[in-house]
């Protein structure tokens, strides 16, 4: 009766986000021994190093890009478990990419034919949205940012590499795609023609010069607003700088 009464008041001590995060769907659990099996067969695979039983923010963060990229069939989510305790699973093989307890969770980019993974870093916050930054420019595979819209992010990606007669084309191609826009998205893509328009007319260096004059203003005192306007800008006007051959082919 003592050890039945023991076992519930642990459960109940238990934090539920913990027992939730057990099971992560849209990341897959690797060892030891599936590791190296399965590291390479994907273009890019992101691994979260962490404690056997992760919960937190944290790790919330990384099952929420994990579930929303699960139709991104070239990258791969994983998580390595790791024991302090008993058997000290996994313990040996965080060790060999410098995790260990001190630094859960930390997060690995391996690209395929490349020997070293790339460190996630955090200083920033370990958010969704910084995660998602960090597998686009470092693996160059297609994932939207925040208030970016597909259809005419594709169309920049487009646009960077074309000639100024394909570009006037492609900026017809974006106002048709604006027709078919709810209310809700009109703003956010008109945004994409009139910086289009701005190339045309100034020069490609117009998108670098546009991406630092948005991260001064960021860096200064603005409304919470005026902030979440500038961000999106700020992430339509990167989509004019990606480069990716897989976004390619879907052109």
């Amino acid at each position: 009766m003592r050890q039945l009464i023991a076992f519930v008041c642990i459960i109940l001590t238990v934090p539920s986000t913990y027992l939730a995060s057990t099971s992560t769907s849209g990341s897959i659990e690797l060892d030891e021994y599936t590791f190296d099996k399965v590291i390479n067969k994907f273009e890019a695979t992101v691994v979260k190093f962490d404690v056997a039983f992760p919960y937190g923010d944290k790790h919330d963060a990384f099952v929420a890009l994990a579930k929303e990229s699960k139709d991104v069939g070239e990258l791969l989510f994983a998580e390595v478990g790791v024991k302090d305790y008993g058997d000290r699973d996994n313990e040996a093989l965080a060790l060999r990419y410098g995790a260990s307890k001190e630094n859960f969770p930390i997060v690995k980019l391996f690209l395929k034919g490349k020997s070293e993974p790339i460190t996630f870093d955090d200083t920033k916050g370990f958010t969704s949205e910084q995660l998602r930054r960090f597998i686009r420019d470092k693996s160059e595979i297609y994932l939207s940012l925040p208030g970016c819209i597909k259809d005419l992010d594709l169309l920049a990606i487009k646009f960077k590499d074309s000639n100024v007669e394909s570009r006037k084309h492609i900026i017809k191609e974006a106002e048709n795609v604006l027709e078919k826009l709810g209310d809700k998205d009109t703003g956010t893509g008109k945004i994409y023609i009139t910086l289009m328009k701005k190339v045309l007319e100034k020069g490609d260096d117009f998108i670098s010069s546009e991406i630092t004059r948005v991260k001064k203003i960021l860096d200064d005192k603005i409304s919470e607003k005026k902030q979440k306007e500038l961000n999106t800008r700020l992430n339509i006007l990167q989509s004019f700088t990606f480069n990716n051959k897989n976004v390619k082919e879907e052109l």
